[in-house]
């Protein structure tokens, strides 16, 4: 992850935005997942500037850049700046905890896609990832990016009985 906000932090239009969004600092690394846990797409690189998102995606000529668009959270929920240097674990070896983990949180879960999002949440840098099941239910867990701790797990029907 370091390697790629580096090389984002080189390019030129990047450069040039941060010229004019001074003020943005880095929020999450986001990218979808397939149910069988394969990334669907570049990773997104996520920075907030009043209440607002702006994104940037690799491609093969650097980087792209999305319009800001609007912070999706709580209302009372602060965005805080992502704290790479937290970061010990890599994607690859938090997939494998989460792999192992998510049948014990949640048995007979039948996943579909889902996404991955690394950021700081609650003054602690995690993995969180979240999946929808085929029994119409969101299954998401945050695994400690440091130590590797599941932090948090549950599930949210979406089915309202």
């Amino acid at each position: 992850m370091k390697e790629l906000i580096e090389k984002l932090s080189e390019d030129d239009l990047f450069k040039q935005w941060q010229q004019d969004n001074a003020e943005s600092f880095l929020s999450h690394l986001f990218c979808p997942l397939s149910a069988d846990f394969q990334l669907k797409s570049n990773w997104e690189i996520g920075y907030h500037s009043n209440d607002k998102i702006t994104v940037f995606v690799a491609n093969q000529n650097g980087f792209e850049i999305k319009p800001a668009d609007d912070v999706f959270k709580k209302q009372d929920a602060k965005v805080e700046p992502l704290k790479l240097d937290e970061v010990k674990l890599s994607f690859v070896q938090a997939l494998d905890i989460l792999k192992e983990e998510l049948p014990k949180s949640f048995p007979g879960a039948l996943l579909g896609d889902g996404f991955i999002i690394l950021q700081t949440y609650q003054e602690k840098t995690v993995w969180n990832f979240t999946f929808i099941t085929k029994q119409l239910k969101f299954v998401n867990m945050k695994l400690n990016a440091g130590t590797g701790e599941v932090e948090d797990s549950q599930e949210i029907d979406l089915v309202q009985k």
